[in-house]
């Protein structure tokens, strides 16, 4: 608690916040995420709705350069790998708290990937703790709380990255699909970012590159 507690304040005191919403159709990533989990059921895997959004977030890094930058001081180090975190919450045995899994090159993984992954860093970090390099060297981090119900917040930026991405549940509600009335699920998620390194515009360019791939998710599977 008193390492998060060093991170959380340092990175309020020293990085300049601010925050960009956006809402999204998760219909049809819902919809794909039910047939690829059947086809999926005899390899006993089960893919997340935060496995397409951390392939989805660095599919749109790598074409968004400033989301894989961190502030140097007097430059933007612009980096190679494009490392996304993943935000795990502790059992209150083990403290509680969070701890940042690294999925690295995520742009590069496939879903199935991906998952397997994710999965493996949720449960060691759970049971016995994760290891220095399995939490280093992320260049953007995603913290989720859909799972919980909760429909929207706001995150504290991992330093040293420049954005995280905070997302809330996908919620059924009513709707407005090609001009007409009806219910789909919508989920809100919110960028929190560095503005040493991120202006709005190019926050609202991230946003719209993520809605694409989000709202069109057989784009993912090639």
């Amino acid at each position: 608690r008193q390492i998060i507690a060093k991170r959380l304040v340092e990175s309020k005191q020293t990085i300049p916040h601010y925050q960009v919403t956006m809402d999204f159709n998760m219909d049809p990533l819902l919809e794909m995420r039910k047939t690829l989990n059947e086809q999926l059921v005899v390899s006993g895997i089960k893919l997340s709705v935060n496995d397409f959004l951390v392939r989805c977030c660095a599919l749109s890094m790598a074409t968004n350069q400033e989301f894989n930058a961190s502030y140097g001081g007097d430059c933007i180090l612009y980096h190679g790998p494009v490392n996304v975190g993943i935000a795990i919450a502790l059992p209150e045995e083990r403290g509680g708290g969070l701890v940042v899994g690294t999925i690295r090159n995520a742009d590069q993984k496939s879903l199935r990937t991906i998952s397997q992954e994710s999965s493996y860093l949720s449960k060691k970090a759970r049971e016995s703790g994760l290891a220095p390099d399995e939490m280093g060297d992320t260049t953007f981090t995603i913290s989720n709380l859909g799972m919980f119900g909760v429909d929207n917040f706001t995150a504290i930026i991992n330093p040293p990255n420049s954005a995280i991405l905070a997302v809330g549940a996908a919620i059924e509600k009513p709707v407005v699909r090609n001009g007409e009335l009806a219910v789909g699920h919508e989920m809100c998620a919110t960028l929190s970012l560095d503005h040493r390194v991120i202006d709005g515009a190019m926050a609202a360019m991230y946003l719209q590159s993520l809605k694409e791939l989000i709202e069109n998710p057989a784009s993912l599977l090639v």
